[in-house]
């Protein structure tokens, strides 16, 4: 098969594949996961709709939205499997509610009675209510839908507590448009999904009975190139800004800007790198001027702006600015090859020690059984030692499958001095 005048390799081929891949599968909700998020969701639907609730007979609508919505969450922490779900509550409410009646509506619903079983797991946040569980979050956001705007557009709403009130704000969006625009610019590539999903199931070692998928739902393994390389942006994102003060570029605007420069590349590998390149020349392109870059939900133009909270100043902006570039140069590295060491070294610095760690034993494990079988293309003779370092040895293999590096802009980009 012919792609960009070049043979398209089959899916998850290359050493670095393999390795981006297993580092996404060890960040993202197993199918139980996934299933126990919707659960919980619709049991709030059912509680905040309660006899006795504030909101008794308003609530219109209970859906996922953000990264539960296209498939792209993932662990919320760097060292536990704990994760944030998205959700929004539709409510039959005015359009001109005081956005701080909304929210404690909201709020005071799920959180019931001394006692009940949301008492004491509830927090009050500026735009939702979050519910606290043992190994998820999740955060309902109250939605007045305008029913003369496009499907699900409606006012959400800002408002903290410990504020004066004229700080509030009645917000426009669509987080239900943007999922399905989401969607829409990022299909499935049939073979990449097959192969992700089959190696997310063998690693999880995912029992079929553990969870009972919702009908028509599409298994949470089933992802296209740019999903899974969203995910791996969330998660290095994380990374970066973990021990750092303030806000973190928004998980809805780098959905955004991936959906934008997605299906343009053969291999995960390189996906990761024309994403990183393309994310780099957006954000130069605003900064260059000493202007703050402006998003929109393509879903609810000119009224829902993915970056009303962020980044707010040039120093802010310029900080993430420098951090693509370090993830440029990392990832050509990866994609040009490099000894398995390196790769390591280098996934561990991008995702976390835990997740690169894990995927560099399983990569270790499956290469060394393929040489043994004699079907492994990548060394022969031996197998890759994994050492209590945790640093690689090889007795078969200095490194990896060289692959061509593209340069989707016409070169590197590197800040300028």
């Amino acid at each position: 098969m012919l792609e960009y005048g070049v043979m398209r390799r089959p899916p998850l081929s290359e050493p670095a594949d393999m390795l981006l891949a297993d580092v996404a599968i060890r960040i993202q909700l197993s199918p139980t996961d996934y299933g126990k998020a919707e659960q919980h969701y619709q049991a709030l639907a059912d509680w905040i709709d309660r006899p006795g609730s504030p909101l008794e007979g308003l609530v219109e609508l209970v859906y996922a939205q953000g990264s539960m919505a296209i498939g792209a969450t993932i662990a919320s922490r760097l060292t536990t499997d704990e994760f944030d779900a998205d959700a929004i509550a539709q409510l039959s409410l005015s359009p001109d509610v005081a956005p701080a009646t909304a929210l404690d509506l909201l709020y005071e619903s799920i959180r019931g009675e001394p006692g009940s079983r949301y008492y004491d797991k509830t927090e009050r946040q500026s735009r939702c209510t979050t519910v606290c569980y043992p190994d998820m979050h999740v955060d309902l956001t109250p939605m007045v839908r305008l029913w003369h705007r496009s499907e699900r557009t409606g006012h959400l709403f800002h408002s903290k507590p410990e504020e004066a009130r004229h700080f509030d704000r009645t917000l426009i969006a669509n987080p239900y448009g943007f999922a399905e625009w989401f969607k829409a610019a990022t299909p499935l590539d049939h073979d990449f999904a097959v192969a992700f999903s089959e190696r997310a199931r063998g690693l999880e070692q995912v029992v079929a009975a553990e969870s009972e998928e919702l009908p028509g739902q599409t298994h949470v393994s089933q992802k296209s190139k740019a999903v899974i390389v969203l995910q791996l942006l969330k998660r290095w994102r994380n990374v970066r800004y973990d021990q750092r003060q303030g806000r973190r570029p928004p998980s809805v605007l780098l959905a955004k800007l991936v959906a934008e420069a997605a299906n343009k590349t053969g291999s995960l590998s390189e996906e990761l790198l024309h994403q990183a390149q393309a994310m780099l020349a957006e954000f130069w392109r605003w900064h260059v001027h000493g202007s703050l870059i402006q998003v929109e939900n393509p879903a609810c133009p000119n009224d829902d702006i993915l970056t009303d909270r962020w980044p707010g100043t040039l120093a802010a902006q310029g900080q993430f600015i420098d951090d693509l570039e370090d993830l440029v140069v990392k990832t050509e590295r990866l994609v040009a090859g490099c000894p398995l060491h390196e790769m390591r070294e280098i996934l561990a610095d991008l995702f976390g020690e835990f997740p690169a760690q894990q995927a560099v034993a399983a990569f270790n494990d499956r290469t060394g059984a393929e040489i043994r079988q004699g079907h492994s293309q990548h060394g022969a003779g031996g197998r890759l030692v994994l050492p209590a370092t945790g640093l690689f040895t090889s007795t078969g293999v200095a490194s990896s499958h060289a692959t061509p590096r593209h340069t989707f802009f016409g070169g590197n980009w590197r800040r300028r001095s």
